[in-house]
């Protein structure tokens, strides 16, 4: 076919700025992964309270019970509170990336709540690698560049991806499923399909929410890129769908119908009721202005349409299906949880990438003000993240949480049993203090389960609560407030053991007469 003028142009157009020289595209990255990475260790020491504390918290008592079920001396009394404590946390989804950190404790010798950070960093930026070939792949490497830019500075994604949470992992499980599938649907091959259906499969099994995401994927590369005729008789299709599922239904077997230690993870997961009331998208909303903000959201699904081949458009689009379906099934968790809408991050970068990879291909950069516009474009509101996520982490300091839990920690025997209520649902005191406490509900939990049904009865769960139990500690005093009828059961009842201005121990063994 004959070369026109229109096609030497798109051509050109095609070579502008980052896609125009490979080193600088390598050079943009390099600057960009280093940008996120050092945004990423400030701070580095902090106890990690400063994301969801309630969430890391459980992920530090998993992995420090298991390094010391592994390494730990036999009648230390700290190995038998810390595996305690472990085996109190039950089975949420395979313990991943805790499994890793106690063994990296097992190499340094101690817990060290460095490393696991520095996990979610590495995660993170894996995350990353796999955007910017799945960007470039869809768009060009402009398209690349400014996806990578807005997945590493972002200020929710760079106070997530320093948690101790399986969230980054699952994040850049995701991207890297979505890669494969875009990487199959253009050379299906057998190589390509074993590969696409074990990322698939690997991040469903990282965390079992993922399938949202990656069967949504699925459908949408189908019905939009493949067709269903075509898809029902293919075999690789068939491989595909096996290694997505065949990974967590063997785990979800074992844990649930095997050991048991997963059975009660499905209660107080659904409420359908919550559907009807219009507040609830309101909050639904507010999250996701919290997570990616919305005015990027609606620039994401314009740069979505502007993807050049039709299966991209409709995988992303499935993307988004999923996405939604997903906040209605989890509707409690998406409209109280923000992290739940990580994924949207590399969804909206995505899209981000795909607006500016057309904008680039449409400007005359001849001019000499046109780049220094463009450069401005992109830095600007990355610089911005930046200072946003920099006073975000400047302004919290949680070393006084750590003292406090230590010092009352001390007040207590190993063989002490307490009932408490503490800040993090008691997960400082327990971590640091060493204390094998049972937390008391928040409002918030008690709100949960009469949201599911429940009726609670104050001094019912109290008195099932508190027997064989030793001292009732308050640490959070707001909350306590917020439970008149516990305030009067412990005041009129038990006498005060300790008290300061940071705790209250009532005695449990010593009763008030009436």
């Amino acid at each position: 076919m004959a070369t026109t003028p229109q096609s030497i142009e798109a051509t050109s157009r095609s070579r502008l700025f980052f896609a125009a020289s490979p080193k600088a595209t390598l050079a943009a990255l390099i600057l960009l992964f280093l940008i996120g990475i050092g945004i990423r260790l400030y701070q580095l020491n902090d106890p990690p309270l400063e994301f969801h504390a309630e969430r890391q918290l459980r992920s530090m008592f998993i992995s420090r019970g298991m390094f010391y079920q592994l390494f730990g001396s036999e009648g230390d009394w700290q190995r038998e509170v810390a595996i305690s404590q472990y085996q109190g946390e039950g089975l949420i989804e395979p313990p991943i990336t805790e499994r890793v950190t106690s063994l990296l404790y097992g190499l340094v010798g101690r817990a060290d709540l460095r490393i696991p950070r520095l996990l979610a960093i590495l995660f993170w930026l894996l995350g990353g690698s796999g955007l910017f070939l799945l960007a470039r792949d869809l768009t060009d490497a402009n398209g690349g560049v400014v996806a990578v830019g807005f997945y590493m500075t972002i200020n929710f994604g760079v106070l997530a991806s320093r948690s101790f949470m399986p969230e980054p992992l699952l994040i850049a499980a995701i991207i890297w499923a979505w890669w494969g599938m875009a990487r199959w649907h253009r050379q299906q091959t057998w190589k390509h399909a074993i590969w696409a259906g074990s990322l698939a499969g690997f991040a469903i099994l990282v965390k079992s929410t993922a399938v949202f995401f990656i069967g949504g994927a699925w459908l949408g590369l189908i019905l939009g890129g493949l067709g269903l005729r075509r898809a029902l008789t293919s075999r690789q299709v068939w491989v595909m769908a096996l290694l997505t599922v065949l990974p967590y239904a063997v785990y979800h077997v074992y844990a649930v119908y095997i050991t048991g230690k997963m059975a009660g993870q499905f209660s107080l997961r659904f409420f359908p009721a919550m559907w009807k009331d219009p507040a609830n998208y309101f909050e639904w909303y507010k999250m996701i202005r919290t997570v990616v903000r919305l005015e990027w959201l609606l620039v994401a699904v314009m740069g979505i349409f502007l993807l050049r081949d039709r299966f991209a458009r409709w995988l992303l689009l499935g993307v988004l299906a999923g996405y939604g379906l997903y906040g209605m099934v989890f509707i409690y968790y998406t409209t109280t949880h923000d992290y739940y809408h990580l994924p949207l991050i590399p969804v909206v970068a995505l899209g981000v990438g795909s607006v500016m990879a057309v904008l680039i291909s449409h400007l005359n950069l001849g001019r000499p003000w046109s780049e220094v516009v463009l450069a401005g474009a992109i830095l600007i509101p990355l610089s911005v993240n930046l200072a946003d996520s920099v006073m975000e982490l400047r302004s919290r300091d949680f070393r006084a949480d750590v003292a406090l839990a230590e010092e009352v920690g001390a007040l207590f025997t190993p063989e002490e049993k307490i009932v408490s209520m503490a800040p993090y649902d008691s997960g400082t005191l327990r971590y640091w203090g060493w204390v094998n406490a049972s937390n008391w509900m928040t409002t918030q939990d008690f709100a949960l389960r009469q949201l599911a049904g429940q009726n609670i009865d104050t001094a019912n769960l109290f008195s099932e609560a508190t027997a064989g139990m030793d001292y009732f500690l308050v640490m959070n005093f707001d909350q306590l407030a917020e439970q008149p009828d516990l305030q009067q059961l412990l005041q009129d009842g038990y006498t005060v053991s300790a008290q300061t201005d940071d705790y209250i121990l009532y005695d449990l063994h010593l009763a008030l007469s009436h």
